[in-house]
């Protein structure tokens, strides 16, 4: 937030007061301009990935690690996508969340809510991000739904790069690209061009957003690797994007000889990664309402 005594003027819209400073550019917005950018980057995600299509169906996930930034980043993804005129299908996850309380937020939209009764415990959130898109494409099976977005952010998304690179996981580093495609649906990151800062502050200036009491559901990366190197990222946009480059420039070499799990779309040497392996073993007879 940008906090200095003397107003300075929106860069943007030049009329109202600037209230928060982006790190990646360092301008100088409103809250209403940096909401419009957001928006703007999103759209130029969907439309350069092909992210989404007129009149089709999407489902979008509920972080459990980050359940009110994923109300607000809700908000944002509809107004991206109302011309589309597209059917929205929220998933939530009840062993992370409370699910009551997201119905009663996302009730006036009239979005249906899709809740998984989990009985998969996740040890750690990569384990929990390929357990919520492996039922996010069977749910998509079932509920004719083309279209998965998963509201990560392009720090968020370098980090799971990085992160795949180091421990030599094809899975894992396929977790940073903005589209994965598993038979005709395709898991979409349509924050691909997002900085979590900025929706970070979207959510914390909302007043509807903050007046609902949700608990966020602590996984071990979160206290070490990922928290430090989000930091690291944060603080240098320019590591951070040419992090990014860098995985996308080591893709081929990754991927060459790679297969595509066919349960959540990643790169691996087999047909089924391991996480999707565990998985499997605990929710074919998962309970969704």
């Amino acid at each position: 937030m940008y906090t200095g005594e003397v107003s300075i003027q929106c860069s943007s819209c030049r009329k109202r007061d600037a209230v928060f400073k982006r790190r990646t550019s360092g301008e100088k917005l409103c809250r209403l301009c940096l909401y419009s950018s957001i928006v703007k980057q999103i759209r130029k995600a969907l439309h350069y990935y092909k992210m989404i299509k007129k009149n089709s169906n999407a489902a979008f996930l509920i972080m459990a690690n980050k359940p009110l930034l994923s109300l607000a980043a809700l908000s944002v993804y509809e107004s991206a996508v109302r011309d589309f005129n597209i059917d929205i299908t929220v998933l939530c996850f009840d062993k992370y969340t409370d699910c009551g309380k997201i119905s009663s937020s996302i009730k006036a939209s009239n979005h249906k809510l899709i809740e998984v009764k989990d009985r998969f415990i996740a040890r750690n959130f990569i384990e929990w991000l390929k357990y919520g898109e492996y039922m996010a494409v069977k749910i998509a099976r079932e509920s004719n739904i083309e279209f998965i977005a998963v509201p990560l952010y392009r720090d968020e998304l370098s980090i799971l790069s990085l992160f795949g690179l180091l421990t030599a996981s094809r899975t894992i580093f396929s977790e940073g690209l903005p589209i994965r495609e598993v038979n005709d649906i395709k898991i979409t990151r349509p924050f691909y061009y997002v900085v979590s800062n900025d929706m970070t502050y979207l959510a914390s200036t909302s007043k509807s957003i903050m007046e609902i009491d949700l608990n966020e559901h602590k996984f071990e990366e979160e206290t070490n690797f990922f928290k430090h190197a989000k930091a690291i990222l944060q603080n240098s946009p320019e590591l951070m994007y040419s992090s990014s480059k860098s995985a996308e420039l080591l893709q081929s070499y990754i991927f060459g000889r790679s297969k595509k799990c066919r349960y959540c779309g990643s790169y691996d040497v087999s047909d089924i990664c391991s996480y999707c392996e565990r998985i499997r073993k605990h929710v074919d007879d998962e309970e969704i309402s």
